[in-house]
This record gives structure tokens, sequence and C-alpha cells, in this order.
């Protein structure tokens, strides 16, 4: 009698953890199917016409000591029940330029910023190393890289020192891949700097790049945050 309760109680967890991984790959690959829905990509804007040259044009460079890309999104890391989880990976590893003009009316143009994604740290080397050889795949694309086509918003007219808010919208390259992004930039420029945030949100997919998913124990949203905060400065200064 002894014995056979010992069976039946055996059974009995082997069904109940069998239920629990059975349920527990459900949810995962739910979770994995739900967070990366396909997204239909922009593509990049065309640009037409011969360029012109701009008068009372400034150009300006950036920091790269004073200035931060990052980029952040939202992981599922189910073994440590953090179903939202935020990471958050950045890098000083920014060059760049563009040209400003404050008179007779405020101008943006020719920005040109590059992003070295090799470089590009979270909290946790071992998620690093797997975003870079898996995803990005900075081996055979180790570069992001905007251009600029044109700006929305920018005041009628513009004062030293004055904040400034609007679109700065262009050709975002990367993972082999262009497509069309728009910043929300916020910025102002004091005597030969300019300092200010820019961000934008991307779909990996839209670059070809297959969110992270590390045995559906770790699975990453395909919706990502990219940010700049950046300070230049006019050239010659």
């Amino acid at each position: 009698m002894k014995r056979k309760s010992i069976i039946v109680a055996v059974v009995v967890v082997v069904v109940i953890v069998a239920a629990l991984i059975g349920g527990f790959l459900v949810y995962a690959q739910h979770f994995a199917s739900s967070v990366n829905q396909p997204h239909q990509a922009a593509g990049p804007i065309s640009v037409t016409g011969t360029p012109t040259t701009i008068a009372g044009l400034r150009t300006f460079q950036i920091v790269p000591d004073q200035t931060t890309a990052s980029y952040s999104v939202y992981e599922n890391l189910i073994i440590e029940n953090k179903p939202h989880n935020k990471v958050v990976g950045t890098t000083h590893a920014v060059q760049g330029s563009f040209g400003v003009r404050t008179e007779p009316s405020p101008l943006i143009a020719n920005v040109k910023i590059t992003v070295d994604l090799r470089t590009l740290q979270t909290d946790s080397p071992r998620r690093d190393n797997y975003v870079q050889r898996n995803a990005l795949q900075t081996d055979q694309y180790p570069y992001a890289t905007f251009v600029s086509v044109l700006t929305q918003g920018l005041p009628a007219s513009y004062s030293d020192g004055q904040n400034v808010h609007f679109k700065l919208i262009g050709n975002l390259t990367m993972h082999g891949k262009t497509n069309r992004a728009e910043f929300d930039v916020q910025g102002k420029l004091s005597g030969d700097t300019i300092t200010g945030t820019a961000t934008t949100t991307i779909y990996m997919t839209d670059f070809g790049i297959q969110p992270p998913n590390l045995a559906n124990i770790a699975i990453s949203e395909n919706q990502v945050t990219l940010s700049i905060n950046f300070t230049a400065r006019a050239s010659g200064s």
C-alpha cells in the first residue's frame, strides 16, 4: 500500500512538472510571436535634383566624448519573471557633422551621423556579445548611419540660447538596409556650441534584424527606441 502511494505521488509530480513545462513553452512561444509581429518597412526616401550650396551655413562637428548614442528595448526574461525588462545600450563612438543657419530664417541641413555599433554596451556583456554576433552582426555591419533629407517645425526666427523643437527626417542605414527615419529633436545653439537630444523609434525587422530570442527564455521586442544626446561645436572654434 505504501509503495503504491509513493508511485501515485511520483506520477502526480511528473504530471504537474510536465504541465508546468508545457505551459511555459506555450507561453514563451505565444510571447515570442506576439511581440515580434512583422512590421511594414517604410523604405528609403528618394532624393532627386542637384544639391545646392546654402549661403550662411555653419558646419558643426559632433564631440564624441560629450555625445551618447543609445538604444532601449523591452525584453521578457521568463526564468527571472521579468516580463517587461528594459534594456539600455550606450556608446560614445559617434561621429558626424551638420550645417546650421540662424538668419534670416533657421535652417538645418547636411546632417550625417554615424554610430559604431560594435561599441554598444548594456549591463550584461553576455547579452552584448549575443546581440552583436547574432542580431546586429557587427562583424559584417559595424555602423549605423543617418543622413538628413528635410526638417519640419523649425521656428520662423532664432535667438542665441533659444530652445527649439523640430522633426528631422532622413534615411537610416543599418544592417545593410535603408529606411526612412523621423527624429524628434530638441536643442539649442549657444555661441559656437549646440547641445540637444534626438529620438526615434524603429523596428528591427525593418532592417532585416531578427529580434534576439535566447531559447525562448530571453525574448526581445521588435520595437526599439534610438536616442542621441549630443554636443557639437562649430568647425574651427
